[in-house]
């Protein structure tokens, strides 16, 4: 017999793909929110900056509303999360763990978490047993807080806001340290905070996948209030790539200043050019049009002072990007026989 279920689109690829099991070493989150005005506060009341010449200091708004979309919300797609540590030996130790990550379908106003599927542990695929028995857990949780979310009470958005539309989502990453010792840190990246409190200076304009970019200097301004996982920005230097035409941050890359000599560890000398980052954003342009993630980058392995705590290095690449459309209202499958 065919029994009638109703099945978002999210859980029906949940229920038709190979996917896995929800627990990670790294214990990676995700959470979402959907806004309830389709013009941010931030895109209110807002007209493109002039480039010719450049008013930095409009651009840098429109590149903050450009980012400040809600589209992850509207996506499937795969991450891949890497951690390195190197101990006192000088040993490093990295761990990887690939996710299938789809979000609830959610209202206007409301927020939600991720169902994350871990599909490859360290280069090992997840055995096809636990496969089975996650996708179905998985469905199952996607189904509940969905019909929550359903039943969340939301205020009303505020009618005919006039403004920009965003074009991109900029997302904020978090790595967090707890010890056995009772010690603990955290780290956040976020472009927005870069775009609030540093200076930008133009200082050149490449082509890059045949669109035009404008590469800025940036310099965190004297005197800026950081959250507690954010003050290390105030120690960095670094550039900002906005995409010309879009006016979405497509690239951030922050190096400390200042480091300790070798020679002497009592006295800073600049730091090299060609050091790894110690942040590093990387957006990539979807088919459509929509500018997400595509590299989050926290190196507290190479830069175990700079952090709050964090001396390891976490990298986040994300792919596959899936869009569904939640027009679909009555999906009908038939039950999973295992074969």
């Amino acid at each position: 017999m065919r029994p009638n279920n109703r099945v978002s689109p999210y859980t029906l690829m949940l229920l038709t793909l190979l996917c896995c099991v929800s627990v990670s070493a790294q214990r990676a989150t995700v959470s979402l929110s959907k806004r309830a005005s389709a013009v941010p506060k931030a895109c209110e009341a807002l007209v493109p900056a002039s480039l010719d010449p450049i008013d930095i200091t409009a651009l840098v708004k429109e590149a903050y509303c450009k980012g400040a979309g809600d589209m992850l919300t509207e996506y499937t797609y795969v991450m891949t999360s890497t951690g390195r540590s190197v101990n006192k030996k000088g040993q490093t130790k990295e761990e990887t763990t690939t996710y299938e990550v789809f979000i609830p379908v959610l209202k206007g106003g409301t927020r939600g978490k991720g169902i994350l599927l871990v599909t490859n542990r360290n280069g090992e695929p997840v055995p096809s047993e636990e496969l089975e028995k996650a996708r179905l857990d998985a469905a199952k949780r996607l189904e509940k807080a969905e019909e929550e979310n359903a039943n969340e009470k939301v205020s009303e958005p505020a009618a005919d806001v006039k403004g920009m539309l965003p074009l991109g989502m900029y997302t904020t990453s978090t790595n967090n340290h707890h010890s056995t010792f009772g010690k603990s840190g955290s780290a956040a990246l976020a472009i927005h905070t870069f775009l609030r409190t540093c200076e930008l200076t133009l200082v050149r304009s490449e082509q890059h996948d045949g669109r035009e970019t404008l590469i800025f200097n940036f310099t965190p301004r004297p005197g800026e209030k950081f959250a507690a996982n954010e003050k290390y920005i105030a120690q960095l230097g670094g550039e900002i790539w906005i995409d010309a035409q879009d006016r979405v941050v497509t690239r951030l890359m922050g190096r400390p200043a200042f480091t300790a000599s070798n020679t002497s560890p009592t006295k800073s000398i600049p730091t090299p050019p060609d050091a790894p980052p110690a942040v590093y954003v990387e957006m990539m342009r979807l088919p459509e049009g929509v500018w997400l993630p595509r590299i989050i980058r926290i190196n507290g392995a190479d830069y175990q002072k700079l952090f709050d705590g964090i001396k390891s290095e976490s990298i986040t690449l994300f792919s596959n990007y899936v869009r569904f459309s939640t027009e679909i209202k009555d999906v009908h499958i038939d039950p999973y026989v295992k074969p």
